[in-house]
């Protein structure tokens, strides 16, 4: 699994900017819903190539000795 990562960038105008990287798909919403709930207002919203990639499912399997 890619490690997740969020770059928060304040600007001197009191912007605030966050990049999600490492997730695919809706996952960077989740990953920085607490973020902008707590900012308030999102004013523009840009989504990376990321975003439009499936995410990556992990599948576990379990033998059972069975041939």
């Amino acid at each position: 699994m890619e490690m997740q990562e969020l770059e928060i960038i304040i600007g001197k105008d009191g912007r605030v900017q966050v990049v999600a990287r490492g997730t695919k798909g809706e996952g960077c919403m989740a990953l920085t819903k607490n973020i902008e709930d707590a900012l308030g207002t999102v004013e523009r919203r840009e989504y990376t190539a990321e975003y439009y990639e499936a995410p990556t499912e992990i599948a576990m399997y379990q033998q059972n000795g069975r041939t």
